[in-house]
């Protein structure tokens, strides 16, 4: 009988440390996601360019001071870093671990941002000298915010457009509830007032919601790296993301490449929480994009 409980107690001790493996490395590892994009209207001189995206790090740390992150983006040589937003948490002061993360990768490329809803509530609704404090402090370590703004990128002899595009907070209310009013809803015009008509050269739009894709296709991107939703937190095979942050059940754009025509959307799974303090299948990403010239 002793023997016999012996073997229970094992067993239950086996299953639950399998389960905290699992757990630690769900959530405290990092996963690169790679993407090879041939485009006819990139410039020559981008052929083989090297972009890594982060999105959604929310306090959360890899490593000593994020080394582990710091170190994982430089393996990969990119040309670029892009960044787009959630950074930082609204309610919770816990943008250190960003400023510890740019401090270890010490601008080994050029670094872009867009912003995201939670520097938005941080800068008008909660603290707006603790937003522009955070500003100060990742544009002294190389950031380079695009807020509503548009800049070139160079390579070589040749240039593309790198936008960042900041929504307005009512721009992420939930769409699926009967008060949701119409006029709330991006579009198009509202894109070419904050940014202007899209550029003709190849264009890449940093937007932190990837709820209005189709909108961001009409406008005129090319390729549109979007954040926000965490990869849908926990998962579900074969179906996708559960929730986004907003509540949303089953959000449309939850992780992974999309497409409309000829532009293309990557929508970065994040690195950290949110609302709820969990992933599950869903692993912290490093989205890693090679961009070529296609040739007929």
């Amino acid at each position: 009988m002793f023997k016999k409980n012996r073997k229970i107690l094992y067993i239950i001790v086996l299953v639950f440390f399998i389960m905290f493996v699992f757990y630690y490395w769900q959530n405290h590892t990092l996963q690169i996601t790679r993407y090879v994009f041939a485009y006819e209207n990139l410039p020559k001189s981008f052929d083989g360019y090297r972009i890594v995206q982060i999105s959604d790090m929310h306090g959360k740390t890899f490593g000593s001071k994020n080394t582990a992150l710091s170190n994982k983006i430089k393996s990969l040589k990119p040309d670029i870093l892009l960044i787009t937003g959630d950074m930082m948490s609204s309610t919770i002061i816990d943008e250190g671990a960003f400023l510890d993360f740019l401090d270890q990768f010490n601008k080994a490329c050029p670094i872009y941002m867009c912003l995201g809803n939670h520097e938005q509530i941080a800068s008008k609704i909660i603290n707006n000298d603790r937003y522009l404090n955070f500003l100060n402090n990742i544009r002294d370590r190389g950031v380079i915010l695009l807020d509503n703004e548009k800049t070139k990128i160079k390579s070589g002899e040749d240039t593309i457009t790198l936008s960042g595009l900041s929504l307005e907070l009512y721009h992420y209310s939930r769409r699926d509830l009967e008060s949701y009013d119409e006029n709330m809803s991006l579009t198009e015009l509202y894109m070419e007032e904050v940014l202007d008509k899209a550029p003709k050269n190849f264009n890449i739009l940093l937007a932190h919601n990837p709820a209005y894709f189709d909108v961001y296709a009409s406008w005129g991107a090319d390729l549109i790296l979007a954040g926000h939703i965490h990869g849908g937190i926990i998962r579900i095979p074969f179906l996708g993301g559960l929730f986004s942050p907003d509540r949303v059940f089953f959000p449309d754009y939850d992780a992974g490449l999309f497409e409309n025509g000829s532009s293309k959307m990557i929508v970065n799974r994040g690195l950290g929480y949110s609302k709820v303090n969990i992933r599950l299948f869903n692993r912290p990403e490093i989205s890693f994009i090679e961009l070529q010239v296609k040739h007929e």
